[in-house]
């Protein structure tokens, strides 16, 4: 390039450069884009990564930063509809990407000065604090602002309502977790007071209600004990339950007479004697007498099924005795069906395994990566992924190929899977090593900011240089040793 050209192409970039920043907040960094970029492909890239934003929650660490941010990307589409040049919309793009980094930094800053509301409101939301509607909007907006004044510089405010804020959601983790417990004993409880239980079933209503109540107490000064809340919160409604049933039927013996619930009773009882045959009639008896009776002959039955299967289990032993089928035999038998099962189910699996091995490797083209087995697993060699040199940021050009590398590993169903870092070995094995690691730790935060596998099913290994393809004599052969491996591994039948 002749020193003319050179220097028109530097004024431009600060002409472009300064109109950015004018149109930005001030101190944004704006980087500019080169109008050679296609803006379809850049909208695409940015609205990706901000899609990646939300999942990291930054919009809840940095709001007005990706507010900024979400207004260029609707700038930069609406002027894509309306045609209004590339210059216009690259110059969007590029406000929003610079916000999208500010949100980023604010976000480290946010993560360390609200550590505790925002642990606070993790837990919480395991408890499913989410479902308690307004009141948990009311902490999350509180959250937000705290958040907010981060982002004005206000960290002293901030920071002397974390604690306020945490304690809110603390509470609200509490409350999540009795509603868990208790809700369903609350509204049978609250539904028999409006019937009147409290004057029909006073004994039974108090009682349940002092079981909820010594269950609530509990949780509140052990909330983590989820075994004994469990059984005690069963206790809870069951006795919630008892009451109701006991009202509805002091409800029904009000409007009869002493007579009628006699008969009632006696019904009660002659309805099981009726079904147990050869049982005299009963009636004649008292209900006491009536009620023993029926659980003896329960019990007798009870025993004479108890016997019936003594009885099978010894006809079913001659049975094999008669046809010299010895307990060696019976066992080897079962466990040469169990080989022969387990062979083909190794059979299905490998044929399995190979029908989705041929159709990963139809996902990528030759310049993107290399697909193939490894015993048991199976290897994609990302050979079109580039990071900057010496650095570990996953550029937005990177992402068509690493959402390739997304649906491959959906294909499996919950699978374990290992990024590999690889460099050359230009530089120290010491800072190969670290870039290696960074790398392969950048390509795991990309998939489980996607939320492709919970976090503990993908870890990350750097090598540094101690595994090369080719000599690193060549440009060529260095270009080959850096890499990322993705290696996929099927944990079972279910996983193909």
């Amino acid at each position: 390039m002749s020193t003319k050209a050179r220097l028109s192409y530097l004024v431009g970039l600060i002409l472009l450069t300064i109109l950015l920043n004018g149109c930005s907040t001030p101190n944004l960094q704006v980087e500019p884009i080169a109008l050679s970029e296609n803006p379809s492909e850049q909208i695409e890239s940015l609205e990706t990564e901000l899609t990646t934003a939300r999942v990291n929650e930054l919009h809840i660490l940095a709001p007005e930063s990706m507010a900024a941010a979400r207004e260029a990307l609707d700038a930069a589409l609406e002027g894509l509809r309306e045609d209004k040049g590339v210059e216009t919309i690259l110059q969007k793009v590029a406000l929003g990407r610079a916000h999208l980094e500010e949100a980023r930094e604010q976000a480290v800053l946010a993560r360390t000065v609200l550590a505790r509301p925002l642990e606070a409101r993790r837990i919480a939301l395991e408890a499913g604090a989410v479902q308690i509607g307004s009141d948990y909007l009311t902490v999350e907006n509180r959250l937000v602002e705290l958040a907010r004044a981060l982002e004005n510089e206000r960290l002293d405010w901030a920071a002397r309502h974390a604690p306020e804020v945490a304690q809110q959601f603390s509470d609200l983790e509490l409350r999540a977790i009795k509603n868990t417990a208790l809700g369903e004993a609350r509204r049978i409880l609250a539904q028999a007071e409006k019937q009147g239980a409290e004057n029909m079933v006073p004994a039974s209503f108090a009682r349940a209600r002092e079981i909820l109540q010594e269950t609530d107490d509990y949780i509140t000064n052990n909330r983590y004990q989820t075994d004994i809340i469990e059984d005690k919160a069963r206790n809870t409604l069951f006795e919630a339950r008892r009451t109701a049933i006991l009202l509805n039927y002091s409800r029904q013996f009000k409007e009869m007479t002493p007579e009628q619930i006699a008969l009632f009773v006696e019904e009660l009882l002659r309805t099981p004697t009726l079904r147990l045959a050869g049982q005299p009639e009963l009636r004649d008896r008292p209900f006491e007498a009536q009620a023993e009776t029926l659980a003896r002959t329960i019990t007798e039955l009870q025993a004479g099924q108890q016997a019936q299967k003594s009885q099978i289990e010894a006809a079913r032993q001659q049975i094999a005795s008669l046809e010299g089928i010895t307990e060696q035999e019976k066992a080897a038998k079962e466990l040469y069906i169990w080989e022969q099962k387990a062979t083909k189910e190794k059979l299905e699996r490998e044929r399995r395994f190979q029908q989705i091995f041929d159709e990963i490797q139809e996902m990528f083209a030759p310049e993107e990566a290399e697909v193939y087995k490894q015993g048991n697993h199976l290897v994609i060699r990302l050979r079109g992924i580039r990071f900057p040199v010496g650095k570990a940021i996953i550029a937005p050009n990177n992402y068509p190929l690493l959402g390739k590398v997304r649906r491959a590993i959906r294909t499996f169903n919950e699978p374990a899977v290992t990024i590999e870092g690889h460099t050359d070995s230009t530089g120290s094995d010491t800072a190969n090593a670290s870039l290696s690691q960074a790398r392969a730790d950048a390509v795991r935060q990309y998939f489980v900011a996607n939320e492709i596998l919970p976090p503990d099913r993908i870890i990350a290994v750097g090598y540094g240089s101690r595994r090369p393809l080719a000599p690193n004599t060549t440009a060529e052969g260095r270009a080959i040793n850096r890499r990322i491996d993705v290696i996929i591994t099927p944990q079972s039948q279910s996983s193909l």
